[in-house]
């Protein structure tokens, strides 16, 4: 996939037998700085922050903001368990850590798992790592489509299975769970039930491609039982100077939202320790009927950046988005103020720090 960093750090070697040599611990983090030139709203990188760059603040240093730590343990060749605890700004515009990931896993051969616990939602190509700036080329995962299903995790059961055709490898799977999470505004509690998930990913030497299915039922204040529905599709070509990749996903939650169709492409050259990338990314409203008012029918941006690894497991980004939105559409703002207009743009610039630990 485009530029993919390992980020986990094995921890000190340990005499034979010591318990503490079950033990990994890793962890990532980002400082961000970002300006909006649109001053009747915020811009926000995430759907759960309640505040952004803009109205609120000329420069914001938390939108992109985070720190995470996760501690792997391997009790035998087959029985491991995994808890990652991530801290950004949250719906409450705290910085409250959340547990992000916190399961067990038993591999019953070396090609086939089960886990059971919080896991992650493997709903886009970088679902995995979207919170880890450094293993990601952007200063932040394209929000046209990672904000159309937000959801990050589930509490449940998930099983793979990997098979093996030459230099092809094929990954079937599938994931079963519930979730509670908030969305902005940060009372607007949603809750999602019977989430099951159907996912393949196909590596072949530099190519990779997902494709994934993903249904479930949510519940709100005001409504209870609305079917979600989530069909992706992504393919990455990492080549040793250059990539490319794509995604494109339709998302519907029947009577909250009016469903979207969204998707981004991006294309990076290294240069040295530079990376320079240019990325268009778009959400698209489908128009389908709400039970509340959603002025969100759709966003576009246009995006160019350059990474500078400047030290070993650091690296400097600095990125410009033109963002678009169509007439009588908020987009993606937040904070909107009594003389925002429906339609309007802004220009974005962020710098952000990124390390792995």
């Amino acid at each position: 996939m485009g530029v993919v960093f390992v980020v986990v750090l094995t921890a000190p070697a340990a005499h034979a037998g010591d318990a503490s040599s079950m033990f990994t611990l890793s962890g990532f983090g980002t400082l961000g700085a970002t300006y909006s030139s649109l001053r009747t709203a915020d811009y926000a990188g995430a759907p759960f922050e309640p505040y952004g760059a803009g109205a609120s603040r000329n420069v914001d240093f938390a939108d992109d903001s985070r720190i995470g730590v996760q501690l792997t343990a391997k009790f035998t060749s087959q029985l491991s368990a995994l808890v990652q605890v991530v801290s950004h700004n949250n719906y409450d515009d705290s910085f409250t850590p959340t547990l992000e990931w916190a399961n067990l896993n038993y591999a019953f051969t070396p090609d086939l798992n089960v886990r059971v616990g919080r896991i992650e939602l493997p709903t886009f190509l970088t679902s995995d790592y979207r919170e880890v700036g450094y293993a990601n080329p952007w200063v932040r995962v394209p929000p046209e489509l990672y904000d159309v299903e937000p959801i990050s995790n589930s509490d449940g059961v998930d099983g793979s299975y990997r098979m093996h055709f030459g230099p092809v490898t094929n990954t079937v799977h599938l994931l079963y769970g519930e979730s509670t999470f908030h969305v902005v505004p940060g009372p607007l509690r949603v809750q999602g039930t019977g989430i099951f998930g159907i996912f393949d990913t196909v590596e072949y030497r530099a190519l990779t491609t997902h494709v994934g299915y993903l249904h479930a039922h949510v519940s709100v204040p005001f409504a209870t039982g609305m079917p979600v529905a989530v069909y992706s599709a992504a393919v990455s070509l990492d080549m040793e100077r250059w990539f490319a990749q794509a995604e494109i996903a339709r998302a519907t939650v029947d009577g909250l939202t009016p469903g979207y169709v969204a998707g981004y492409a991006t294309v990076g050259w290294r240069v040295g320790r530079f990376t320079p990338y240019a990325t268009y990314a778009v959400e698209h409203s489908l128009d389908r009927p709400v039970l509340a008012p959603n002025f969100n029918t759709g966003q576009r941006s246009a995006s160019a950046g350059v990474r500078w690894d400047f030290a070993k497991n650091l690296d400097l980004k600095v990125q410009y988005d033109r963002v678009w939105t169509p007439a009588g559409s908020t987009g993606l703002f937040v904070n909107e103020q009594p003389n925002f207009q429906l339609g309007s743009g802004t220009n974005v610039v962020t710098a952000t720090l990124d390390f792995v630990f």
